[in-house]
């Protein structure tokens, strides 16, 4: 199969100084690597344009479009594509981030499917409910690509992978005003694409930050430029709404849009700002190892190119079948990173776990399976939030693919103190799951911590105490871990009576040691019932 076209990447780079570099970073660092990056200086007023130029002299891929005058959001992408070189355009915000494969993906969708576009998840890191998350990779026709891409109320560009040619046959161009100029584009790629192939697993991180053009406070704004954005706003409306005629589009009825409106709008996560390459402690990530062929590479990948590049990744090979060793071997012989430890036989995952503490050299450390992946500034966030609030432990977002319903999204960036606070805002008596936390080893050892020998309920019973014990607990709400929580993992194995016993026995037991512990300390158990409503209804 053809996988050796061009991507031009446009982004408008203006006043972007603070996040532009791991934002070229993530693009650079792709797993596909026939890029050409446009870089389309908008005349900005801090280094933006120094840090630019100093990338584009490392990287040829690298292409700096100059303008004279500050010209715009919508000018700035139009001068992007009449410079693109590309088989595929695909915008991108000079803030945001995507996964390391996000290209791989994306052109392997349009090849194998001859889609026109194909559209990507998002994590939107504020107002996380309002992500996209594909439930699978389909092929869309008809009336469904407008719907089923949800372009009429995330009208977001930045989402799609575009062929040039199909933009240039239609001559698509995005209209001068603010806000709401992505969305009238938008309609009209994917109303006239001849198919839209979505990609799950393709994920580009929305991260809004609280200074882009639609998050800064207006009331400083003259009457002239409040008068313009509410006129924009109306041309866009107004533009949107003829869209909708002229290509008989059915709006979904508005007391649907308001209720949808209601019950993700009013989730909105606020997070602390972090300054990247603040810090550069040590964090040892531990990977246990069995029979993950189809998974590890992905995994291992999503360690290697984060922004924050002070990692060491133990992978803990427990005597796999297939060809995992053979995987993790070879990256280990790319990335002097990556650390490998053997063991003769295997001992299952509590036992890899803690296998993996004893060889860890760094002063965090972090539970990974090696199934799942993380955000791009995963660690990054976290050693900001735990360095920042001197904590010992920092807590993750976790989207949950399976049962989406069971994802975790903190409200706000937060140092937890008082233990019932720590037990009930982490989570931790509900979803025990270990890869949440990056934990301060010294802390660890010194409170004897270690997983027991209880598949599948290893997690709780170390969690539950390490959640007690910790000085703080920092909330992180934009480090989020993908939890794949795949077919064939240990949790859902197929049905083996010997194997269900001793697992319905595992669990008890995990049950009585969590029991027996807050009992001798006399912690209160969160409850249940207050905590479903908090989380689904509140």
């Amino acid at each position: 199969m053809k996988m050796n076209q061009k991507i031009s990447v446009i982004i408008p780079v203006y006043n972007a100084g603070k996040y532009l570099l791991p934002t070229l970073n993530s693009i650079r660092f792709q797993t596909y690597r026939n890029l050409e990056i446009i870089c389309v200086l908008d005349d900005p007023s801090d280094n933006s344009a120094e840090i630019a130029t100093r990338i584009a002299a490392e990287d040829a891929r690298v292409k700096l479009v100059v303008h004279s005058e500050n010209r715009g959001l919508p000018r700035a992408r139009n001068s992007g594509v009449e410079n693109a070189t590309g088989e595929y355009i695909h915008f991108m915000d000079s803030d945001d981030l995507i996964n390391h494969d996000f290209y791989e993906i994306l052109l392997n969708a349009a090849n194998e499917t001859g889609a026109d576009v194909c559209a990507c998840s998002v994590f939107y890191e504020r107002k996380p409910k309002q992500s996209i998350w594909f439930a699978d990779d389909e092929v869309i026709t008809g009336r469904n690509k407008i719907h089923k891409s949800e372009v009429l109320y995330r009208g977001w560009v930045w989402r799609y992978l575009i062929k040039k040619s199909f933009w240039d046959e239609h001559g698509f161009l995005f209209p001068d005003f603010i806000p709401m100029q992505d969305i009238v584009v938008a309609i009209s790629i994917v109303h006239h694409a001849n198919k839209l192939a979505v990609c799950r697993d393709a994920v580009y991180f929305y991260k809004n930050r609280s200074s882009s053009i639609l998050n800064r406070n207006r009331s400083s704004d003259n009457p002239q430029q409040k008068k313009q954005w509410k006129e924009n706003v109306r041309t866009a409306k107004r533009t949107i709404k003829d869209l909708i005629r002229d290509y008989k589009i059915k709006r979904p009825a508005k007391a649907v849009l308001r209720l949808k409106e209601r019950i993700t709008g009013k989730y909105t996560c606020d997070n602390n700002p972090i300054k990247y390459g603040k810090f550069d402690k040590k964090i040892s990530v531990i990977m246990p190892v069995y029979n993950v062929e189809r998974y590890l590479l992905r995994a291992l990948n999503s360690v290697r190119f984060q922004t924050y590049s002070n990692l060491e990744v133990i992978c803990v090979l427990d005597c796999p079948t297939d060809g995992s060793t053979e995987i993790a071997t070879r990256v280990a012989a790319e990335d002097p990173r990556i650390k490998l430890v053997e063991h003769s036989e295997n001992r299952g995952l509590p036992t890899a776990r803690n296998s993996g503490v004893e060889h860890a050299t760094g002063e965090y450390i972090h539970f990974m399976d090696s199934d799942d992946w993380l955000s791009p500034d995963f660690y990054e966030t976290l050693i900001h939030g735990v360095e920042e609030a001197q904590a010992d432990v920092a807590a993750c977002s976790v989207f949950y693919e399976k049962k989406p319903i069971k994802s975790i999204w903190f409200r706000k960036s937060e140092a937890l103190v008082d233990t019932n606070d720590k037990l009930e805002k982490t989570e931790v008596t509900i979803r025990g799951w270990a890869w949440r936390y990056l934990i301060r080893r010294e802390f660890w050892n010194q409170q004897h911590l270690s997983f027991p020998d209880l598949v599948p309920k290893e997690d709780t019973p170390a969690m539950v105490e390490m959640i007690y014990y910790a000085n703080k607990v920092a909330l992180c709400p934009g480090a989020l871990y993908y939890y794949k929580n795949r077919e064939g993992s240990i949790l859902n194995k197929k049905h083996d009576p010997v194997r269900e016993k001793q697992s319905s026995e595992n669990r008890r037991k995990a049950r009585g040691v969590i029991k027996d512990f807050m009992e001798a300390n006399e912690i209160k158990r969160p409850s249940r019932l207050r905590y479903y409503l908090k989380k689904y209804i509140a």
